[in-house]
């Protein structure tokens, strides 16, 4: 028999092929659930029961459990339980058979498996009860559990596919494999397209911070413009040049375009229209004085005042 003979494992764990003469493979021999049965009443198979089973496998029975052809006494016995273990659904075997029985299996001469197993084993032995055993496990073609699942084997690993609710790994692998490649090419395309919306977002900073920098600088140029103009005005209509220069540096602050002359906003005055109003007050000096040393006294006490007045201004829109 060729060496490529291999087994679906009911469980969806992965078929082993041993030898030419032996099979390996794995199978839910006692699924947890209840069922009736006219020979032996209402059966119940608990989680509980299958770690008992567990727990005493390879202590009792003495011999060696057996994998036979049907349930009687004197049945062929063409295999062995090597290992059990507690699964969610079930009790899990893993048991080897010849070659020959493989063989009848993959042609569905025998169909599905059936446990032996007694409720409360006396030990032999010690006498002691122990609980749940294994005692066999039967070829069978009519289990008397209605949960058991069929017994499936195929000549090539890679050829299987879902059959008879058994499930191919080979397959899910794949489509995990699948999945992850595609949630990593999206997840890359993602990251792309983040990096793409920063720097976009990082050039039209810079085209906000450059657009806000010629606003700040044309305003400045339109202030000077305006500043001189109102210079050039007032010095004309008499006011001393040595005033203007002192309410200068008010007139060109960024933030002194508008002067508060109280807590509501309805009172702010533009700074030019403020000192418009102010030198409107203001005695003037004929032209022909403005560059004259021999500037009268009292003309100039009032000047230095309007002066003074100029600079508090100043120093309150400083703070």
């Amino acid at each position: 028999m060729s060496d490529t003979l291999r087994t679906i494992l009911i469980d969806g764990g992965p078929p082993i092929a041993l030898s030419d003469s032996e099979v390996r493979f794995i199978y839910n021999l006692l699924p947890v659930g209840h069922f009736y049965d006219k020979r032996y009443g209402e059966v119940n198979i608990t989680k509980d029961k299958i770690k008992q089973i567990v727990a005493n496998f390879g202590k009792v029975p003495a011999y060696e459990v057996p994998v036979k052809i049907g349930h009687d006494d004197g049945a062929l016995s063409p295999g062995k339980v090597i290992g059990v273990q507690a699964k969610r659904d079930g009790l899990e075997i893993t048991m080897t058979v010849d070659a020959e029985t493989a063989k009848a299996i993959n042609e569905k001469q025998y169909r599905y498996m059936s446990a032996e197993f007694d409720e409360n084993y006396q030990n032999k032995e010690t006498g002691e009860f122990v609980g749940a055993v294994l005692l066999g496990a039967a070829l069978v073609n009519q289990p008397a559990n209605p949960y058991m699942e069929p017994l499936i084997l195929v000549d090539d690993i890679n050829s299987i596919q879902k059959k008879e609710g058994s499930i191919n790994m080979s397959d899910e692998l794949e489509n995990m494999r699948k999945q992850l490649a595609e949630a990593q090419a999206q997840l890359k395309t993602a990251n792309e397209a983040l990096e793409e919306s920063t720097k976009k977002f990082a050039d039209l900073e810079a085209q906000n911070k450059s657009l806000l920098d010629d606003k700040e600088r044309a305003e400045a140029a339109k202030n000077e413009a305006d500043v001189k103009a109102f210079s050039d005005k007032w010095i004309a209509a008499g006011i001393p040049p040595a005033v203007i220069e002192q309410v200068k540096p008010v007139l060109l602050a960024k933030t002194s375009r508008v002067i508060k002359l109280s807590d509501s906003d309805k009172d702010d005055k533009p700074t030019l229209k403020f000192f418009d109003d102010l030198f409107s007050g203001l005695p003037k000096m004929p032209m022909t004085q403005i560059s004259s040393n021999d500037i009268p006294a009292v003309e100039l006490s009032d000047t230095q005042k309007a002066v003074e007045h100029a600079k508090s201004i100043a120093e309150s829109l400083g703070k």
